[in-house]
């Protein structure tokens, strides 16, 4: 299976098209988070006019989207990924958005006791091959910011559990990496152009391949 990564648009979606392009053939889009900068919901549906419908879009929020967001991404023709799963041919993704604590007071922020109870949940329901959509990176892995790890100790709990854990959120920590089994990446912000696709192989490590417009 191959697929698009796409996260931190915060509503610009002037690169959409050419991350699309650049792409190719993807199985699927994944939107990790922060598809707003603080709202309007409604920008979902603008987003996904931009994807189209050849593929599944699956979606979880970001700590700069609103709470509400979630049911709006659950009436649209995306796949509302945030706290489930979801089985797509032989991989099971699982998803789980917003941030831990900011000193930003965003509006989707939770607790790390909270986090920690949903990714618990989670983890129960892997598969053969899981991949998990967690807008905030675990802690220690692409979540430096002023050489400080400002990642979450809950969602490092899946890394070596998982085979891909996808993240955004760092601006600054645009990469990937391998810790064991999982294959970490942060496909950067898709408002500058930045995006990454994804493929697992049965048996292997996930190719990532950043991309930009």
């Amino acid at each position: 299976m191959k697929f698009l990564a796409l996260s931190d648009a915060h509503g610009v979606y002037s690169h959409i098209a050419q991350l699309l392009f650049k792409a190719g053939d993807v199985d699927a889009v994944c939107v990790i988070g922060d598809i707003t900068d603080f709202g309007p919901n409604a920008l979902v549906q603008e987003l996904l006019s931009l994807i189209g419908e050849d593929v599944p879009t699956l979606m979880v929020p970001g700590n700069c989207d609103l709470p509400t967001i979630v049911e709006t991404i659950e009436e649209s023709s995306a796949v509302n990924l945030h706290l489930k799963s979801f089985d797509y041919d032989d991989i099971k993704f699982l998803g789980i958005g917003g941030s831990n604590p900011t000193p930003f007071n965003t509006p989707f922020e939770l607790s790390e006791a909270e986090l920690q109870s949903y990714a618990a949940r989670l983890l129960n329901d892997v598969g053969d091959t899981t991949v998990l959509l967690s807008h905030t990176p675990p802690k220690g892995f692409l979540d430096a910011v002023d050489s400080k790890h400002v990642g979450s100790e809950a969602i490092l709990h899946a890394v070596g559990i998982v085979d891909v854990l996808a993240c955004g959120h760092i601006h600054e920590q645009r990469g990937a990496l391998v810790s064991g089994k999982t294959t970490i990446v942060n496909p950067g912000m898709a408002a500058r152009g930045f995006g990454a696709v994804i493929e697992i192989r049965p048996g292997e490590s996930a190719i990532v391949t950043l991309i930009q417009s």
